[in-house]
């Protein structure tokens, strides 16, 4: 029973980050509808995408600290619900300054669910199965995408923005429900045996563990290639490339399937052959990485080839987050995994915020996407040799 239930765990973890995502991920064409409705400018659109962004800065590490002491059930469950009501909220939004703080409050809630799917898998999956487990819980992340991308629109098209807002609220709340409904706590969740010790306790131990700096820096490195290929590469493709909208439009799915797939490949691939040294994989994820985006202007030209270049880099540049999760959860005190994975999440997420911007803003001094990704990748290749001196230590 025990066995079956794991899986049926992972569903559901799945599904409520499914469900979480079809709201934050939604705003992305959401920002176009409100362009077009309230005349905003590209900067006022693209803001909308960021200040979704910006709520679980705020919340991560508190709702980790909280899953320690309780458990991932009730904050995840409610934590969707109150995502679902903040989200109706949004249908009340009568000016630019009240929807961008209404999205805030969303994003907020949405913390929830970007710490504690994790979280929960960690504790049902103690070593066997674990990186498989949280790369199949990742997929909620594009599949909540794609499908927001495509109903949204759609009820955009066919209704008015409201009804956007109140499709969004029902499918979070949904999916809070199905997660308190279904979802149990282990049998061996040893949460209580770390009741005692402080917050300002758990983050000096968290502050104080070096071991985990190396990932934290990977983490930050790979996040800002990860939203700069999800912002910028369909521009990149368009600037450098000439290709037309439409084309960059289907390259970049290609990216995102690439990702999709990547998340669980090689999450698998680390826990059959890579157990105990999952970070030598990242290593090799990281340098792929390196050097797809060195090759790609060299590959521009060739659009058949393209296909398969852009589903590998996505393969990589977007299916390494797993792995990292795993190794993150690897390196952590047992007694506050919750707490140890929120704060790695807290700094990606500064990086989800700022990275579109900031280059965005070096296309615009150096004139070139291409000097701009190449700055970037350099960084890469530091934070990848960087980890590969701390295993050799």
């Amino acid at each position: 029973m025990n066995t079956y239930y794991k899986w049926i765990i992972v569903l559901v973890a799945t599904l409520s980050q499914t469900a979480a995502t079809f709201v934050t991920y939604g705003m992305g064409p959401i920002a176009t509808f409100y362009q077009t409705e309230w005349n905003l400018s590209s900067f006022q659109a693209g803001f909308i995408v960021s200040a979704v962004n910006i709520g679980p800065i705020f919340s991560m590490i508190v709702f980790g600290y909280l899953m320690d002491k309780k458990g991932e059930k009730q904050i995840i469950g409610w934590g969707s619900i109150l995502l679902g009501f903040s989200a109706l909220l949004l249908m009340l939004a009568n000016s630019y300054t009240v929807l961008i703080i209404l999205l805030v409050v969303v994003g907020i809630w949405y913390g929830s669910a970007q710490t504690g799917g994790s979280t929960a898998i960690v504790k049902w999956f103690p070593d066997k199965h674990r990186g498989l487990a949280i790369g199949i819980r990742q997929t909620g992340i594009p599949i909540g995408g794609a499908l927001a991308s495509v109903i949204l629109t759609y009820m955009y098209h066919h209704y008015n923005l409201t009804s956007v807002h109140l499709v969004q609220g029902l499918v979070a709340i949904a999916g809070g429900l199905i997660f308190l409904l279904i979802y149990q706590e282990p049998k061996n969740h040893i949460a209580a045996a770390a009741s005692s010790v402080t917050f300002k306790e758990k983050m000096s131990a968290i502050k104080n563990n070096k071991e985990l700096y190396p990932i934290y820096i990977v983490g930050t490195v790979m996040m800002t290639l990860q939203m700069i290929l999800v912002a910028h590469f369909m521009s990149y493709l368009h600037q450098e490339g000439d290709y037309s909208l439409t084309e960059a439009g289907q390259y970049l799915s290609l990216v995102l399937l690439g990702g999709m797939i990547g998340r669980v490949a090689i999450a698998w691939i680390s826990d059959q052959f890579f157990a105990q040294k999952r970070e030598h994989l990242l290593i090799m994820v990281m340098a792929s990485a390196v050097i797809l985006t060195v090759l790609l202007p060299f590959i521009l030209q060739e659009k058949i080839l393209m296909l398969l270049f852009c589903f590998l880099l996505g393969f990589v540049s977007l299916g390494w987050y797993s792995l990292f999760i795993a190794c993150v959860t690897e390196r952590s005190n047992p007694h506050y995994v919750a707490l140890t994975v929120s704060a790695a999440l807290t700094l990606n997420q500064l990086f989800i915020v700022i990275a579109p911007s900031l280059f965005g803003f070096m296309v615009t001094v150096f004139s070139s996407y291409q000097l701009a990704m190449d700055i970037v990748v350099i960084f890469i290749a530091l934070g990848a040799v960087n980890l590969f001196r701390s295993l050799k230590r």
